[in-house]
């Protein structure tokens, strides 16, 4: 190996290091219209595994909020730039909606 490759190569451990996995987000849901939103962003070239279990529990959770028992996912996901590169995109953004069914009431906790 040479001198530069042994200097370079733990700046590169370092960066694959502090890479994250994109994780689900509770986003822009709108209690009017009894929709709870989750999205996660990642950048381009990569394709993550997202957990299924992990969106429904968040959405799940902003419906208990709203004084709602049920998320229901609506087919789909919205996929969209969140940051463009010239022609292509760098950083995509996907949502997912869930409709809160069941009664609503007054909610337990203060939600956004």
């Amino acid at each position: 190996m040479t001198l530069a490759r042994i200097l370079v190569l733990p700046l590169f451990l370092l960066m694959a290091a502090c890479a994250t996995q994109p994780q689900w987000n509770p986003d822009n849901s709108s209690r009017d219209l009894s929709i709870a939103r989750v999205s996660y962003e990642y950048p381009k070239f990569e394709e993550p595994v997202m957990s299924d279990t992990d969106a429904s529990r968040i959405a799940s959770n902003r419906c208990s909020a709203w004084g709602f028992p049920h998320a229901e996912m609506i087919p789909g996901e919205l996929r969209d730039c969140s940051v463009a590169d010239g022609a292509s995109c760098s950083l995509w953004k996907v949502t997912r909606e869930y409709r809160c069914t069941g009664e609503g009431s007054t909610p337990q906790i203060a939600a956004r």
